[in-house]
Protein backbone atom coordinates (compact mmCIF):
# COMPACT_ATOMS: atom_id res chain seq x y z
CA UNK A 1 0.00 0.00 0.00
CA UNK A 2 1.25 3.62 -0.67
CA UNK A 3 2.36 5.42 2.52
CA UNK A 4 -0.24 8.06 3.27
CA UNK A 5 -2.74 7.71 0.29
CA UNK A 6 -6.22 9.25 0.62
CA UNK A 7 -8.86 8.67 -0.76
CA UNK A 8 -12.60 9.97 -0.77
CA UNK A 9 -15.50 9.13 -3.24
CA UNK A 10 -16.14 11.81 -5.51
CA UNK A 11 -18.15 13.52 -8.99
CA UNK A 12 -16.35 11.93 -11.56
CA UNK A 13 -13.84 8.92 -12.16
CA UNK A 14 -11.39 11.15 -13.87
CA UNK A 15 -11.28 14.08 -11.92
CA UNK A 16 -11.58 12.16 -8.38
CA UNK A 17 -8.54 9.85 -9.67
CA UNK A 18 -6.65 13.11 -10.54
CA UNK A 19 -7.47 14.56 -6.97
CA UNK A 20 -6.40 11.81 -5.55
CA UNK A 21 -2.97 11.18 -6.87
CA UNK A 22 -2.42 15.57 -6.47
CA UNK A 23 -3.86 14.89 -2.61
CA UNK A 24 -1.13 12.29 -2.25
CA UNK A 25 1.78 14.49 -4.17
CA UNK A 26 0.76 17.29 -1.88
CA UNK A 27 -0.15 19.60 -4.45
CA UNK A 28 -3.83 21.15 -3.33
CA UNK A 29 -6.05 20.66 -5.94
CA UNK A 30 -9.82 20.50 -5.25
CA UNK A 31 -11.75 18.18 -7.94
CA UNK A 32 -13.37 20.61 -9.92
CA UNK A 33 -10.33 22.41 -10.25
CA UNK A 34 -8.45 19.39 -11.40
CA UNK A 35 -11.34 18.75 -14.16
CA UNK A 36 -10.40 22.47 -15.44
CA UNK A 37 -6.98 22.07 -15.65
CA UNK A 38 -7.54 19.61 -17.82
CA UNK A 39 -9.80 20.77 -19.54
CA UNK A 40 -12.66 18.15 -19.05
CA UNK A 41 -15.72 19.72 -19.69
CA UNK A 42 -16.88 18.74 -23.52
CA UNK A 43 -19.56 16.84 -26.07
CA UNK A 44 -19.27 13.82 -28.18
CA UNK A 45 -22.42 12.70 -29.96
CA UNK A 46 -21.99 9.38 -30.92
CA UNK A 47 -23.84 6.80 -33.11
CA UNK A 48 -23.17 3.43 -32.82
CA UNK A 49 -24.43 -0.11 -33.88
CA UNK A 50 -24.69 -1.16 -30.31
CA UNK A 51 -26.88 -0.20 -27.95
CA UNK A 52 -27.19 2.33 -26.66
CA UNK A 53 -27.46 3.10 -30.66
CA UNK A 54 -27.36 6.82 -29.76
CA UNK A 55 -25.37 7.87 -26.60
CA UNK A 56 -23.08 11.09 -25.41
CA UNK A 57 -20.61 11.90 -23.25
CA UNK A 58 -20.20 15.27 -21.69
CA UNK A 59 -16.26 15.39 -21.16
CA UNK A 60 -13.63 15.14 -23.52
CA UNK A 61 -10.94 11.96 -23.69
CA UNK A 62 -7.98 13.78 -22.40
CA UNK A 63 -8.65 15.41 -18.92
CA UNK A 64 -5.91 13.35 -17.71
CA UNK A 65 -3.46 13.85 -19.77
CA UNK A 66 -3.86 17.53 -20.50
CA UNK A 67 -4.18 17.85 -16.39
CA UNK A 68 -0.72 17.07 -16.46
CA UNK A 69 0.86 18.91 -19.55
CA UNK A 70 -0.88 22.25 -18.09
CA UNK A 71 1.01 21.62 -15.06
CA UNK A 72 4.40 21.10 -16.84
CA UNK A 73 4.37 17.45 -14.57
CA UNK A 74 6.30 14.81 -16.47
CA UNK A 75 3.99 11.20 -17.23
CA UNK A 76 5.11 8.40 -18.31
CA UNK A 77 1.64 6.14 -19.96
CA UNK A 78 1.01 3.04 -21.62
CA UNK A 79 -0.95 2.15 -24.30
CA UNK A 80 -1.26 -1.42 -26.87
CA UNK A 81 0.82 -2.89 -24.88
CA UNK A 82 0.22 -6.57 -24.14
CA UNK A 83 -1.17 -6.93 -20.46
CA UNK A 84 1.65 -8.88 -18.85
CA UNK A 85 3.49 -5.82 -20.07
CA UNK A 86 1.29 -3.37 -18.91
CA UNK A 87 1.27 -5.34 -15.18
CA UNK A 88 4.65 -5.05 -15.02
CA UNK A 89 5.03 -1.82 -15.44
CA UNK A 90 2.17 -0.76 -13.44
CA UNK A 91 3.68 -2.97 -10.17
CA UNK A 92 6.80 -1.25 -10.55
CA UNK A 93 5.47 2.34 -10.28
CA UNK A 94 3.73 1.02 -7.24
CA UNK A 95 7.42 -0.77 -6.05
CA UNK A 96 8.55 2.90 -6.47
CA UNK A 97 5.44 4.79 -4.63
CA UNK A 98 3.61 6.12 -7.63
CA UNK A 99 -0.26 5.88 -7.86
CA UNK A 100 -0.74 5.18 -11.27
CA UNK A 101 -4.28 6.02 -12.94
CA UNK A 102 -5.95 2.89 -15.03
CA UNK A 103 -8.42 3.32 -17.68
CA UNK A 104 -11.24 0.40 -17.60
CA UNK A 105 -14.53 -0.79 -18.27
CA UNK A 106 -16.78 -0.98 -15.72
CA UNK A 107 -18.94 -4.06 -16.91
CA UNK A 108 -15.43 -6.13 -16.02
CA UNK A 109 -15.40 -4.69 -12.65
CA UNK A 110 -17.82 -7.27 -10.03
CA UNK A 111 -18.31 -4.53 -7.22
CA UNK A 112 -20.42 -2.85 -9.44
CA UNK A 113 -22.78 -5.99 -10.74
CA UNK A 114 -22.93 -4.05 -14.06
CA UNK A 115 -24.69 -5.39 -17.32
CA UNK A 116 -23.63 -2.44 -19.25
CA UNK A 117 -20.13 -1.77 -20.99
CA UNK A 118 -19.01 1.91 -19.76
CA UNK A 119 -15.81 3.19 -20.49
CA UNK A 120 -13.16 4.73 -20.03
CA UNK A 121 -13.67 4.56 -16.17
CA UNK A 122 -10.48 5.79 -14.78
CA UNK A 123 -9.10 4.49 -10.88
CA UNK A 124 -6.02 4.37 -9.12
CA UNK A 125 -3.85 1.34 -8.29
CA UNK A 126 -2.58 1.77 -5.01
CA UNK A 127 -1.36 -1.76 -4.20
CA UNK A 128 -1.22 -5.35 -5.52
CA UNK A 129 -0.31 -8.53 -4.96
CA UNK A 130 0.14 -11.36 -7.73
CA UNK A 131 -3.21 -12.25 -7.94
CA UNK A 132 -5.12 -9.00 -7.11
CA UNK A 133 -4.98 -4.92 -7.79
CA UNK A 134 -6.30 -2.60 -5.10
CA UNK A 135 -8.16 0.31 -6.68
CA UNK A 136 -9.26 3.71 -5.54
CA UNK A 137 -12.32 4.37 -7.40
CA UNK A 138 -14.63 7.49 -7.53
CA UNK A 139 -17.73 5.34 -6.37
CA UNK A 140 -16.55 4.33 -3.24
CA UNK A 141 -15.45 5.08 -0.42
CA UNK A 142 -13.29 2.29 0.20
CA UNK A 143 -10.83 0.54 -1.45
CA UNK A 144 -11.00 -2.19 -3.78
CA UNK A 145 -9.68 -5.35 -4.38
CA UNK A 146 -9.97 -6.16 -8.37
CA UNK A 147 -8.63 -10.06 -9.18
CA UNK A 148 -5.83 -10.07 -11.95
CA UNK A 149 -8.21 -12.11 -14.71
CA UNK A 150 -11.12 -9.47 -14.25
CA UNK A 151 -8.42 -6.42 -14.57
CA UNK A 152 -7.13 -7.68 -17.42
CA UNK A 153 -10.88 -8.43 -19.39
CA UNK A 154 -11.52 -4.42 -17.82
CA UNK A 155 -8.34 -2.92 -19.85
CA UNK A 156 -8.55 -4.59 -22.73
CA UNK A 157 -12.59 -3.78 -23.45
CA UNK A 158 -13.47 -3.25 -26.74
CA UNK A 159 -16.23 -1.14 -25.76
CA UNK A 160 -15.94 2.50 -25.17
CA UNK A 161 -16.91 6.20 -25.61
CA UNK A 162 -13.40 7.31 -27.13
CA UNK A 163 -12.76 3.46 -28.77
CA UNK A 164 -11.86 0.14 -27.70
CA UNK A 165 -8.91 -0.11 -24.36
CA UNK A 166 -5.85 -1.06 -25.09
CA UNK A 167 -3.96 -1.56 -21.78
CA UNK A 168 -3.79 2.03 -20.72
CA UNK A 169 -2.15 3.49 -18.12
CA UNK A 170 -0.88 6.97 -17.18
CA UNK A 171 1.62 7.97 -13.92
CA UNK A 172 3.03 11.18 -12.96
CA UNK A 173 6.56 11.05 -12.15
CA UNK A 174 7.26 14.39 -10.59
CA UNK A 175 5.67 17.61 -8.70
CA UNK A 176 4.34 20.70 -11.60
CA UNK A 177 6.54 23.28 -12.90
CA UNK A 178 3.97 25.60 -14.14
CA UNK A 179 1.12 27.27 -11.35
CA UNK A 180 -2.14 26.94 -10.95
CA UNK A 181 -2.92 30.17 -12.76
CA UNK A 182 -1.50 29.35 -15.97
CA UNK A 183 -2.60 25.68 -16.30
CA UNK A 184 -6.03 27.01 -14.72
CA UNK A 185 -6.03 29.45 -17.69
CA UNK A 186 -4.39 26.56 -20.31
CA UNK A 187 -7.75 24.49 -18.91
CA UNK A 188 -9.96 27.31 -19.92
CA UNK A 189 -8.52 28.10 -23.55
CA UNK A 190 -8.51 24.63 -24.38
CA UNK A 191 -12.43 23.65 -22.97
CA UNK A 192 -13.36 26.97 -25.00
CA UNK A 193 -11.58 26.01 -28.33
CA UNK A 194 -12.93 22.30 -28.07
CA UNK A 195 -16.53 23.51 -28.25
CA UNK A 196 -16.08 26.27 -30.33
CA UNK A 197 -13.45 24.40 -33.00
CA UNK A 198 -13.14 20.42 -32.50
CA UNK A 199 -11.70 20.40 -35.37
CA UNK A 200 -8.76 22.20 -34.14
CA UNK A 201 -8.13 19.01 -32.02
CA UNK A 202 -7.30 15.69 -31.67
CA UNK A 203 -10.56 13.60 -30.02
CA UNK A 204 -10.89 9.74 -29.88
CA UNK A 205 -13.20 7.38 -31.48
CA UNK A 206 -16.25 8.20 -33.96
CA UNK A 207 -18.47 10.97 -33.20
CA UNK A 208 -19.68 14.71 -33.71
CA UNK A 209 -17.94 16.70 -31.08
CA UNK A 210 -18.24 20.10 -29.39
CA UNK A 211 -21.28 22.33 -30.25
CA UNK A 212 -21.44 20.78 -33.86
CA UNK A 213 -22.06 17.33 -31.66
CA UNK A 214 -24.55 18.98 -29.24
CA UNK A 215 -26.87 20.86 -31.32
CA UNK A 216 -26.87 17.52 -33.47
CA UNK A 217 -28.08 15.45 -30.32
CA UNK A 218 -30.71 17.78 -29.73
CA UNK A 219 -32.27 18.34 -33.21
CA UNK A 220 -32.07 14.37 -33.31
CA UNK A 221 -34.19 14.10 -30.42
CA UNK A 222 -37.70 14.72 -31.89
CA UNK A 223 -37.46 11.67 -33.92
CA UNK A 224 -36.39 9.29 -31.00
CA UNK A 225 -39.68 7.69 -30.72
CA UNK A 226 -38.65 6.07 -33.71
CA UNK A 227 -35.56 4.45 -32.96
CA UNK A 228 -35.55 0.79 -31.84
CA UNK A 229 -34.24 1.37 -28.59
CA UNK A 230 -35.92 4.48 -28.08
CA UNK A 231 -35.80 3.59 -24.36
CA UNK A 232 -32.71 2.50 -23.46
CA UNK A 233 -31.47 5.67 -25.35
CA UNK A 234 -33.66 7.58 -23.39
CA UNK A 235 -32.62 6.62 -20.16
CA UNK A 236 -29.11 6.59 -20.63
CA UNK A 237 -28.95 9.96 -21.96
CA UNK A 238 -30.78 11.27 -18.52
CA UNK A 239 -28.14 8.81 -16.72
CA UNK A 240 -25.47 10.64 -18.82
CA UNK A 241 -26.94 13.62 -17.51
CA UNK A 242 -27.48 13.42 -14.05
CA UNK A 243 -25.57 10.42 -12.53
CA UNK A 244 -22.92 8.04 -13.83
CA UNK A 245 -20.37 10.21 -12.42
CA UNK A 246 -20.78 13.14 -14.31
CA UNK A 247 -20.92 15.58 -11.70
CA UNK A 248 -24.47 16.76 -12.52
CA UNK A 249 -25.51 18.90 -15.72
CA UNK A 250 -23.65 16.59 -18.38
CA UNK A 251 -20.25 17.40 -16.17
CA UNK A 252 -21.18 21.36 -16.27
CA UNK A 253 -22.03 20.85 -12.06
CA UNK A 254 -17.72 20.34 -12.01
CA UNK A 255 -17.50 23.00 -14.97
CA UNK A 256 -19.07 26.00 -12.75
CA UNK A 257 -17.51 25.36 -9.44
CA UNK A 258 -13.82 25.25 -11.41
CA UNK A 259 -14.91 28.92 -12.81
CA UNK A 260 -15.67 30.33 -9.65
CA UNK A 261 -12.54 28.97 -7.80
CA UNK A 262 -10.70 30.07 -10.77
CA UNK A 263 -12.18 33.47 -10.95
CA UNK A 264 -10.07 35.50 -8.29
CA UNK A 265 -6.69 34.56 -9.74
CA UNK A 266 -8.06 35.07 -13.42
CA UNK A 267 -9.18 38.66 -14.71
CA UNK A 268 -11.30 36.81 -17.84
CA UNK A 269 -13.19 35.08 -15.34
CA UNK A 270 -15.50 38.32 -14.05
CA UNK A 271 -19.03 37.96 -11.82
CA UNK A 272 -20.26 37.86 -15.30
CA UNK A 273 -18.65 34.50 -16.21
CA UNK A 274 -19.38 32.70 -12.91
CA UNK A 275 -22.81 33.50 -13.28
CA UNK A 276 -23.24 32.18 -16.67
CA UNK A 277 -21.59 29.26 -16.01
CA UNK A 278 -23.74 28.34 -12.87
CA UNK A 279 -26.75 29.30 -15.26
CA UNK A 280 -25.85 26.32 -17.49
CA UNK A 281 -25.28 24.33 -15.07
CA UNK A 282 -28.86 24.81 -14.36
CA UNK A 283 -30.57 25.10 -17.46
CA UNK A 284 -28.99 21.22 -18.06
CA UNK A 285 -30.52 20.22 -15.02
CA UNK A 286 -33.72 21.16 -16.88
CA UNK A 287 -32.85 19.19 -19.90
CA UNK A 288 -32.36 16.33 -17.98
CA UNK A 289 -35.96 16.20 -16.69
CA UNK A 290 -37.08 16.54 -20.09
CA UNK A 291 -35.44 13.47 -21.09
CA UNK A 292 -36.55 11.86 -17.78
CA UNK A 293 -40.49 12.49 -18.33
CA UNK A 294 -39.21 11.41 -22.20
CA UNK A 295 -39.07 8.19 -20.63
CA UNK A 296 -41.60 7.64 -18.44
CA UNK A 297 -44.08 9.21 -20.28
CA UNK A 298 -46.85 6.60 -20.61
CA UNK A 299 -48.95 8.49 -23.18
CA UNK A 300 -47.22 8.53 -26.72
CA UNK A 301 -48.01 12.06 -27.10
CA UNK A 302 -46.65 13.12 -23.87
CA UNK A 303 -43.61 11.63 -24.56
CA UNK A 304 -43.62 13.08 -27.83
CA UNK A 305 -43.79 16.79 -26.34
CA UNK A 306 -40.80 15.45 -23.42
CA UNK A 307 -38.91 14.97 -26.22
CA UNK A 308 -39.17 18.18 -28.44
CA UNK A 309 -38.76 20.11 -25.27
CA UNK A 310 -35.35 18.62 -24.35
CA UNK A 311 -34.33 19.63 -28.02
CA UNK A 312 -35.62 23.02 -27.95
CA UNK A 313 -33.64 23.67 -23.99
CA UNK A 314 -30.69 21.86 -25.19
CA UNK A 315 -30.43 23.96 -28.79
CA UNK A 316 -31.00 27.14 -25.99
CA UNK A 317 -28.15 25.70 -23.69
CA UNK A 318 -25.77 25.31 -27.34
CA UNK A 319 -26.48 29.10 -27.79
CA UNK A 320 -25.80 30.15 -24.38
CA UNK A 321 -22.37 27.89 -24.13
CA UNK A 322 -21.44 29.66 -27.56
CA UNK A 323 -21.81 32.92 -25.96
CA UNK A 324 -19.95 31.79 -22.79
CA UNK A 325 -16.81 30.34 -24.91
CA UNK A 326 -16.45 32.75 -27.32
CA UNK A 327 -16.25 35.49 -24.49
CA UNK A 328 -13.43 33.37 -22.65
CA UNK A 329 -11.67 32.68 -25.93
CA UNK A 330 -11.60 36.56 -26.60
CA UNK A 331 -10.51 37.42 -23.09
CA UNK A 332 -7.83 34.55 -22.36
Amino acid sequence: MLDGFEHAAGAHCGSTSLTDVATYRRWGLSEPMCFGIGAGLGFSFIESEDGPTKQFVGRTPWLETAFHEHLGVTVEQGSGQSFEAAWDDVTAHLDAGRPVLLFVDIFYLPYYDSDVHFSPHVVVAVDYNEGSVTLADSEHDDLQRLSRPNLRQAMGSEHGFFGELTNDWLVAMDDPTRSVTDAARDGLRTTARAMLEPDSLTWAGDATNGLDGLRAFARSLPDWPDLPDAEWCTRFAYQNVEKRGTGGSAFRGLFAPFVAEVAPELEAVDDAVVTEARGIDDDWGAVAQHLKRAGLADDAEESQRAYDAASEALLAVGDREEELYERLLDRL
